[in-house]
């Protein structure tokens, strides 16, 4: 299984010099069309996606989230660090686990 991260170009280059798949992302569109990659392809098994990306497609985060659960999308801070008043990804994965 392969990892591909989902960023911003600072992201992704920080993740590409550790030889992890990126898709570097602008819109909302792109996003969009990474993620639905990501989902039809079978050898990726984990997402990574900014959280300031994610919240510009939240729907569609959600539904690969809590319904598809192929693969599995984690949000993660980006070079500005994390989104104010948001859980940790330690809570987050807590709260998935206990589902």
């Amino acid at each position: 299984m392969h990892i591909l991260v989902i960023a911003d170009h600072l992201t992704c280059m920080a993740f590409s010099l550790g030889g992890i798949d990126t898709r570097t992302v602008k819109t909302g569109e792109d996003a969009v069309a990474a993620l639905e990659s990501a989902q039809n392809s079978p050898d990726i098994g984990l997402v990574l996606i900014t959280e300031r990306i994610a919240d510009s497609i939240r729907s569609k985060v959600d539904e690969m989230v809590f319904e598809l659960h192929k693969p599995l999308v984690v949000e993660i801070p980006d070079t500005e660090g994390p989104l104010p008043d948001r859980p940790s990804t330690g809570e987050l994965m807590v709260t998935l686990m206990g589902r």
